[in-house]
Parts: C-alpha cells; sequence; structure tokens
C-alpha cells in the first residue's frame, strides 16, 4: 500500500481511482471554453481602445493559465481531492526518462513531416498567427517571459488540466484510447491554430500515453516542457538570424 492508501502488487504503479460526473465534466469543458472564450473577446476589445498588441497579447496568454489553475484549485476544493488525486505522484526519474527522450523524439519526426508536407503544398503560417506573434521579434526579455510561458507555466496547468482532469473524467465513460482521442482533441482544437491541429493533436495523445502508462503527470509535464522549450528556442535562433 502506498502513501495514498491504494493497494499495489510489486511493480505495479497507482492508479486512478477518482472519476468526475458527467456534470462536473460539462462544467469543467465549459470553464475551458468559456475562460477562451471570454479572454479572446476582452483581448479584442482592449485592443481598440489600447494598441499594444503584444502586451495584450502576453495578458491574455498569462491570464488564460491564471484561469485554469483557478478552475483546478476550485475543482480540488468542492470535491476534496488531493493533488495525487489529480495524477501528481511520485516516479523516478531513471524510470521514465529515456521513454520521454524516446517519444519526443517521435513526435519531432510527426512535426518534422508534417512541415515538409505543409511546404511541398506552398502552405506557410499566417503572420497573423498569435504563435508567430508572440515568437517573433525577440528580445532578451521576451524570450524569458516565453520559456515561463511555455516551458514552465503552460506545462504544468495544461497537464493537470487536460490529462488529470479532462482525460481522466472521459476515461470512466468511454474507455482509454476513445478518452485519449477525444482530450487530445480538445487540447488541439483549444490552441485556435489550424495549421498545428495535427502535430499537437499527436503531442495531446503521447501525453496521455505516458500519464496512463506511469499514472504519473510528471512524465508528462517533463515531455510538454521539453517540447515547447526547444520550440521556443529554436524560433527565437530563427528570427535573431
Amino acid at each position: 500500500m502506498d502513501n495514498n492508501g491504494l493497494n499495489l502488487t510489486d511493480g505495479e504503479s497507482p492508479r486512478c481511482d477518482r472519476k468526475l460526473n458527467w456534470v462536473d465534466l460539462v462544467l469543467v469543458l465549459g470553464g475551458v471554453i468559456s475562460i477562451y472564450v471570454g479572454l479572446a473577446f476582452g483581448t479584442f476589445w482592449l485592443m481598440d481602445l489600447w494598441p499594444h498588441e503584444r502586451v495584450l497579447m502576453y495578458l491574455n496568454a498569462f491570464l488564460t493559465q491564471l484561469s485554469f489553475a483557478l478552475l483546478i484549485y476550485f475543482l480540488k476544493r468542492v470535491r476534496s481531492w488531493t493533488w495525487a488525486d489529480f495524477g501528481w505522484r511520485d516516479v523516478p526519474l531513471r524510470v521514465i526518462l529515456s521513454k520521454v527522450l524516446g517519444l519526443y523524439a517521435l513526435t519531432w519526426v510527426v512535426n518534422i513531416c508534417y512541415a515538409i508536407a505543409l511546404f511541398n503544398y506552398g502552405f506557410t503560417p499566417p503572420e497573423t498567427d498569435v504563435y508567430s506573434k508572440l515568437l517573433g521579434d525577440v528580445s532578451g526579455y521576451t524570450l524569458i517571459l516565453n520559456l515561463l510561458l511555455a516551458g514552465i507555466l503552460a506545462p504544468l496547468v495544461e497537464e493537470t488540466l487536460f490529462r488529470g482532469v479532462i482525460f481522466g473524467g472521459l476515461q470512466a465513460y468511454f474507455g482509454k484510447w476513445t478518452a485519449a482521442v477525444i482530450s487530445a482533441i480538445i487540447f488541439s482544437a483549444l490552441h485556435f491554430q489550424a495549421y498545428g491541429f495535427f502535430p499537437r493533436f499527436v503531442l495531446g495523445i503521447v501525453l496521455v500515453y505516458l500519464y496512463d502508462r506511469y499514472k504519473s503527470l510528471y512524465p508528462s509535464v517533463g515531455l510538454h516542457a521539453l517540447n515547447n522549450i526547444v520550440a521556443t528556442l529554436i524560433a527565437a535562433k530563427i528570427m535573431i538570424e
């Protein structure tokens, strides 16, 4: 038996015994959509009054993560969950390191093949894309903000929400892989980036696999953070050159 009171046999990982009911799931998904839509409309409204687009985009991004964190905390208080119930369970680094690095390499192969396919069809990301704007005109200050946002906040908050809460809740009703596909679609779609939907969907499936394989958020957070940090640094180098 581990510290959370779960019965374990030798070599068995702790399982997630808690689940959300349908009301919880609808409220969580409604809350996520409301946060995205509300902050988007608020940002567009402020842009008409205050012409500092990049500042407003950063404000939107940080407020989104803060709102997600508050949603998670609210659920924690209402349901009386521990952080372990969300998936924050210890797992040795030596156990997960090779798997995380191997799957990270796989996601890059997918990204490269997808980028080559888009290039062959003459498609390039639109200049109005919010990610292009945030990663453009890189300075030391904005690079730190990008790394903080993409490399730390987003992996911690989004993995807790999309894998720990949404996938964990859907799995109780739809089964593992149907829940994985649905949660990955939601994860990718809510980034509102059409040309990046497929590789982000694949990333979502890989993150679910890691979470389910080790019954812990640490591996998926590690891969998510690694993916975002490397992508941010590569984008910064390209922009500087």
